[in-house]
């Protein structure tokens, strides 16, 4: 597990803008003067003099608690042991980085684009650097500067940590720490500059006064619900679905996987379950007056990005929820058809059926369910991998939703499954492996989550079906070897 690190002030090495003075020191000084992070770059050095000026480096910074991270260079990581490495988009690939370096050390990734930032939330990258913010000498082998309008939407749109990189000086920290972004990384703000200490004290100061502004300035607004935090902008996604004792799925997956796609989760429980990895031994609906009451007072005073719906037991049940949506008028509703558990114990009455179609599934914007629940809303069997595309696109035109048909019911070692975007006639695939484990509980509940919470942080439905998708991926992946209970164990969801 990797320990925590501060990205605030994240200087970047660069020998040419040093006057010639020495990097150790140039290190050591902007050190003592507040940098938190510091990331040798070295482009133009045999390997040995690069290992060699790591050493020294890491010498100076691991007494201090700051950490070492090597630009590009694996092999110099590993050679000095250092903290972590920060590759770019044409540098190793993550997977075969976070392979060699193992879950303690710290990989950070450049992302160029919206395509690349969305792609990076499917890695459990420790951060993100937005690469460049403004045009910049030292930084000419990249694409169009996102600007300030880049960094709101990155920041609406990552999962992950965020610094930004390129023009980052005393004149342009400011605004920028302001729009969200947890650090700067600085080249020759401090590398060129007289007194490198001076330099970094400056800088610190200037992120510090502006994230205490960013801070006290961020209040909810009563119209748009725009809650923003010191770090980031932070969105909400209120999820409405029974307990689950385990802890495996319903409410507490929805809310671990709220949070771990950079939400804000906020709840309202349906019904309380008796439940472990082995089954369900119990339901208690809990009643509408509850219910209601804890959704309006989410509603009424923290507000939401999106709304997430899971167990809903009763037809009483579903038609408060359907009146609640639309007197709050929410359009980003994810909801996940809960049915039957993954042990087969059956958790919606009969005529709830009837009305999360009549009533429910149309105030939706996308629904979630597996083949058994598709079949009972299809009325229809879907036996084959063949049959998904015609049924998602059938139920999404029944309905006037779009469709994410789950395909994990099937015994294909690849398992597809399709997402039918109503808005647009877009059908995507979203393919992976099987993966050998039995600790499937609550992915459906954990996916679903994540849809919404990408929809709270301004994703386009596809790109945040396909976000959903891999983060899921990633979380089954992750827990496959896990131990926890006697049965179907939950997955990771902070992998």
């Amino acid at each position: 597990m990797v320990k925590p690190f501060d990205l605030s002030l994240y200087l970047v090495t660069d020998r040419p803008l040093s006057g010639g003075r020495d990097m150790a020191w140039i290190v050591r000084e902007a050190a003592a003067g507040g940098v938190t992070m510091v990331q040798l770059r070295e482009k133009e050095c045999s390997t040995a003099e690069f290992i060699q000026l790591a050493r020294e480096l890491k010498a100076a910074l691991a007494p201090l608690g700051i950490p070492l991270i090597i630009n590009d260079r694996v092999d110099v990581a590993l050679a000095v042991d250092a903290d972590g490495v920060h590759i770019g988009q044409s540098d190793m690939p993550y997977a075969t980085a976070r392979k060699l370096l193992g879950r303690d050390k710290i990989i950070g990734l450049s992302v160029e684009t919206m395509d690349e930032v969305v792609a990076a939330n499917a890695l459990d990258v420790d951060y993100i650097g937005i690469s460049p913010v403004y045009a910049t000498p030292t930084k000419t082998d990249t694409l169009t500067p996102f600007g300030l309008d880049g960094v709101d939407e990155v920041m609406r749109c990552s999962r992950h940590r965020c610094v930004a990189i390129g023009g980052m000086n005393r004149d342009t920290v400011g605004e920028v720490i302001a729009h969200g972004v947890e650090g700067v990384a600085v080249v020759s703000a401090i590398v060129a500059a007289p007194s490198p200490r001076e330099a970094a004290a400056e800088l610190a100061a200037i992120i510090k006064d502006n994230r205490h502004e960013h801070s006290e300035n961020s209040e909810v607004s009563e119209n748009n619900c725009q809650l923003s935090t010191v770090n980031s902008q932070l969105r909400r996604v209120l999820t409405i679905a029974g307990s689950d004792s385990g802890g495996g799925a319903g409410i507490q997956a929805d809310i671990k996987s709220i949070s771990a796609n950079g939400c804000f989760a906020t709840s309202a429980i349906t019904a309380i379950t008796a439940q472990n990895t082995l089954g369900v031994n119990a339901v208690v609906g809990l009643s509408i007056d509850i219910l209601e009451g804890q959704i309006e007072a989410v509603l009424s005073d923290i507000g939401t990005d999106s709304v997430k719906i899971g167990m809903l037991h009763s037809a009483e049940v579903v038609r408060s929820v359907a009146r609640l949506l639309r007197k709050y008028g929410i359009k980003d509703v994810v909801l996940d058809p809960v049915m039957v558990s993954t042990s087969g114990h059956k958790l919606i009455e009969d005529s709830a059926i009837a009305v999360l179609k009549s009533d429910l599934i149309p105030l939706a914007r996308v629904i979630t369910p597996n083949i058994p629940e598709a079949e009972i809303l299809l009325g229809e069997p879907i036996e084959k991998q063949g049959d998904l595309p015609g049924a998602a696109r059938r139920l999404a035109q029944q309905y006037g939703v779009s469709v994410l048909l789950k395909a994990g019911h099937l015994v294909d070692d690849e398992l597809i499954d399709i997402f039918y975007n109503y808005e647009t006639g877009e059908v995507a695939e979203l393919s992976a492996r099987r993966v050998d484990t039995p600790n499937t509980h609550g992915t459906g509940c954990t996916l679903s989550s994540a849809f919404a919470a990408q929809l709270a942080k301004g994703l386009p439905l596809s790109e945040a079906a396909r976000a959903a998708k891999a983060y899921i991926n990633n979380a089954i992946i992750h827990g496959a070897a896990y131990k926890i209970g006697n049965g179907h164990g939950p997955v990771c969801h902070f992998y």
